[in-house]
């Protein structure tokens, strides 16, 4: 997005929760790199996280006087760079930092964190439901956050969705993916979101097998079984995974397994691909999909959980929830490779969505800025 925004002639400022290894991917582009302010402490649940009111309880919003500091400092930063247009993904403090900002706003995120401004928040567990659970917790965070917009002399908010009102709302996943998008009106869909500028490209080895690219985390409960599973496949196999260390694959290295502990460019890779293996990720998802390739899912995290499952539900797809043993894998991604009704039905989802890809998110960003800009002039 900067890069587009700076291309065209924007002053881009960035705030940004972890700036340790930023600065690379600004370096070729004017941009100004901040500090966000974030909540450091870390606390845990007893349960399991089930709704953005709980993430929010967990990030400052359980008690007046960590928000308040949070708020203000937001504040101060949004008054310091006075932006034209502020750009948020998952960034709800900012928001509420903004409210009485003059500047104009664009949420950008793939809808799981990005509620409806005047609409009820969802839980993040639809087939799971605790509505009762979830207007608790919401009472919680609104309590907190009224109370420090009545010590600011701000007008409370009615609901926990109000924070999120916008000029505009990009969801970067088709529509069936979008947790809101039975409610939303008005949003831009919009799932190219550009090619990397630092990862090596993905090179397979020659081979006559079906080419499978993986895009894996080592925090995988399972993961040593998840690379044996692999390695035993019928597939031409390289695996991407940027935290593995290299004792744990290179003893699996050979003619039809080759790997890289490097970020690598996935997007040229996988319209190579005949299957795709990840654990659930909205964007390589998405740029699985939107390439024509089926996908073995495998989620660790609980968005991960429902985008998993919205891939085997589609028929794009087959979900892994739980790997009980290295061939179990195996037969997935044989079965996935031997079935010509999963690649079709890939390619017309791929078809039917190919105008999400027509220009990226950066070129769309840009576009809506300019009209910002200058209807504010």
């Amino acid at each position: 997005i900067t890069k587009a925004l700076a291309g065209s002639g924007y002053s881009c400022s960035v705030a940004l929760k972890d700036l340790s290894r930023a600065s690379p991917f600004f370096s070729d582009h004017a941009c100004q790199l901040y500090q966000a302010p974030v909540f450091l402490p870390k606390i845990k649940m007893q349960r399991p996280i089930v709704c953005l009111p709980d993430a929010l309880l967990l990030s400052g919003y359980l008690k007046t006087v960590e928000l308040q500091g949070l708020l203000q400092a937001w504040t101060n930063l949004i008054n310091i760079l006075n932006p034209s247009v502020l750009i948020m993904d998952y960034s709800p403090t900012a928001a509420l930092a903004a409210r009485n900002h003059p500047c104009r706003k664009i949420h950008v995120g793939t809808g799981y964190q990005q509620p409806v401004a005047g609409k009820p928040i969802k839980d993040w567990h639809p087939h799971q439901a605790q509505p009762e659970l979830l207007q608790r917790q919401e009472d919680m965070v609104l309590a907190t956050i009224n109370q420090v917009l009545a010590i600011q002399h701000q007008d409370p908010l009615a609901q926990l969705s109000d924070i999120y009102a916008a000029d505009y709302t990009l969801i970067t996943t088709p529509p069936e993916f979008d947790l809101y998008a039975d409610r939303r009106d008005g949003a831009r869909y919009q799932s190219q979101i550009g090619p990397g500028s630092l990862e090596a490209s993905v090179q397979f080895k020659p081979s006559q097998r079906p080419k499978v690219l993986a895009y894996l985390k080592p925090g995988h409960p399972r993961f040593t079984d998840l690379l044996r599973g692999l390695a035993s496949c019928n597939g031409n196999v390289f695996v991407a995974c940027p935290q593995a260390s290299e004792q744990q694959l290179q003893p699996l290295l050979s003619e039809h397994f080759q790997y890289s502990t490097e970020p690598v460019h996935l997007a040229g890779a996988m319209a190579q691909a005949d299957l795709f293996v990840g654990h659930g990720n909205a964007g390589t998802t998405m740029e699985c999909l939107l390439s024509g390739t089926p996908m073995i899912a495998l989620p660790i995290l609980l968005e991960q959980l429902l985008t998993c499952q919205k891939v085997d539900e589609l028929g794009l797809g087959r979900m892994i929830e739980r790997i009980d043993s290295a061939q179990q894998v195996t037969d997935a991604v044989n079965g996935a490779l031997a079935d010509s009704e999963l690649q079709q039905r890939t390619q017309q989802y791929a078809m039917r969505y190919q105008h999400l890809s027509k220009r990226t998110l950066g070129e769309l960003v840009t576009e809506l800025c300019g009209e910002l800009t200058q209807r504010a002039g």
